[in-house]
């Protein structure tokens, strides 16, 4: 699944997301031959089948098309990033939270193993933060003047498992649980629990352990999806841990 959206503070935003069953596509070979008797002549001739559904482009499209949807949902999207230095185990956790979004997708035709209830997808994420509150004592949230803006993207392939029928407009529960690879890009400030306020950043791409996971629910139409991921990112004396969580209401449109 790609997902990208940008937040605007007290706005709604717009989330794109792609999932896909990754479906085999390959050519098997030379262009079929059949053989044709011409009308006016009456001989026999030999000419290649150019017909765009035996090609690599036809192959694709097929694939792409085949028990294929459009999805359009409602829904809210959260993140959080905790801090802990490594020195003295001071800690921060800063978020953003319950944020209207609409979120547009798109999704393949599922892939099984065999006939069993056992699936695999490939989940990837792209998505920019801005988080300006920070947790306080009693559970609670505020905003401390403190603010870390940046994005993250991961890339994970995904098993699930599915409860009811297979059918791509049938009624199902999937759960799916993957493990890849995702990195974090981000600057700002942060008040530890020791009462500092530091500046905190990271600029490369070093790739690191990304963990993600989805439950969706549908009834022939209509689809619940809950998704989370959450990449963990070490640097500078800091462990870092940024989790992004989204949950929708959509309605589908089949190809």
């Amino acid at each position: 699944m790609i997902k990208m959206g940008r937040i605007l503070p007290g706005r709604r935003f717009l989330a794109l997301s792609i999932l896909l069953g990754i479906p085999g596509i390959a050519h098997d070979g030379p262009l079929s031959q059949e053989r044709v008797l011409s009308p006016v002549l009456g001989q026999t001739a030999s000419v290649a089948k150019d017909d765009a559904n035996d090609g690599f482009f036809g192959k694709a499209w097929n694939a792409l098309t085949d028990e294929a949807h459009l999805r359009v949902g409602y829904g809210v999207v959260q993140w959080a990033m905790d801090v802990t230095r490594a020195s003295d185990g001071a800690t921060a956790r800063l978020v953003q939270r319950d944020n209207s979004a609409i979120f547009i997708g798109y999704g393949s035709k599922p892939s099984f193993f065999k006939d069993s209830n056992f699936g695999y997808t490939f989940m990837a994420n792209y998505v920019d933060f801005s988080m300006t509150k920070q947790s306080i004592p009693g559970d609670q949230f505020a905003d401390l003047g403190t603010e870390v803006s940046g994005y993250m993207v991961y890339a994970v392939p995904t098993l699930y498992y599915q409860w009811g029928e297979h059918r791509h407009t049938g009624r199902f529960v999937r759960l799916g649980l993957g493990v890849g690879v995702g990195a974090a890009r981000y600057s700002g400030t942060v008040r530890l629990s020791t009462g500092e306020v530091i500046q905190t950043e990271k600029r490369s791409y070093e790739p690191r352990l990304a963990v993600s996971n989805f439950l969706e629910a549908r009834w022939n139409q209509f689809g619940l999806t809950v998704s989370y991921a959450s990449p963990r990112v070490y640097g500078d004396g800091y462990d870092i841990r940024v989790a992004d969580f989204s949950a929708n209401l959509g309605y589908l449109f089949y190809f």
